[in-house]
């Protein structure tokens, strides 16, 4: 396989987009943001905002650590075995967690017996405000601060999204053209950020449809999403132990 295509840089981007894209977690937090009584667009707005800087910072790290290439066949080296082979063990772990989840059949939808709030939910509140939907918190640094992380790890540098997004920038620093590159990650970033961008515009447009479309989205998640980014997350995960393989010096 030509690993400088702009066909395998795509298929790349794709795979991994639509893992973090039927993430079941990260489009429900989402929701949870542009479904505040008060504060939707805010909340919305920053979770969208540490979501991209956070993926954007992973893709850097999958192009930082990946080798300069150099003309001509690719030549073996520890370097790029032990880059390619962390990166598809990765992506096995991912893959093997999503299948247990699936396999088990965990629903987290499912709702919880009520009674009263324990400490460690009070304490969790207090800390990330903007989570409680009909919280009346003070408008502070503290608040959008807080909003802002909940975005940033849980989209771009939670470890089962971040290590997708690494893998994407591993595979552009590798791809021969410009266009395979920029192609490649346009695509990733529309597919990864649309979680984000969906309730976005559900807080600045119909945010009365917010709690119905939760539901919805939520089921079709929990049924679908975690068998299929499992295969997913496998298939490469065995594409890249074949490339590290490759390229372990004899």
């Amino acid at each position: 396989m030509d690993v400088t295509s702009l066909h395998h840089t795509l298929a790349t981007a794709f795979s991994m987009g639509m893992v973090v894209l039927l993430s079941p977690e990260v489009f429900v937090l989402a929701l949870v943001m542009s479904a505040h009584k008060t504060r939707a667009r805010l909340n919305s707005t920053l979770f969208f905002l540490g979501s991209a800087i956070g993926l954007f910072f992973a893709v850097g790290v999958g192009l930082w650590i990946t080798p300069s290439s150099t003309p001509g066949p690719e030549q073996p080296s520890w370097t790029h075995f032990i880059i390619r082979a962390g990166i598809g063990t990765a992506l096995l772990g991912v893959g093997i967690y999503r299948g247990w989840q699936f396999l088990t059949g965990k629903d987290d939808r499912q709702p919880k017996p009520k009674g009263p709030p324990s400490p460690w939910k009070a304490k969790l509140l207090a800390l990330v405000p903007c989570m409680d939907t009909n919280s009346n918190s003070p408008l502070n640094a503290h608040y959008l601060t807080s909003t802002f992380i909940v975005g940033l790890f849980t989209t771009g540098l939670h470890p089962k999204t971040s290590i997708l997004a690494i893998a994407v920038g591993h595979q552009l620093s590798r791809a021969g053209s410009e266009l395979a590159k920029v192609s490649g990650f346009a695509l990733f970033s529309a597919l990864a950020l649309l979680p984000a961008v969906v309730p976005l515009l559900l807080a600045y447009l119909r945010p009365e449809t917010g709690p119905a479309i939760k539901e919805k989205c939520a089921a079709f998640l929990e049924k679908n999403g975690r068998w299929v980014a499992a295969l997913i997350c496998l298939i490469f995960a065995l594409v890249l132990w074949k490339d590290a393989l490759s390229a372990l010096p004899k």
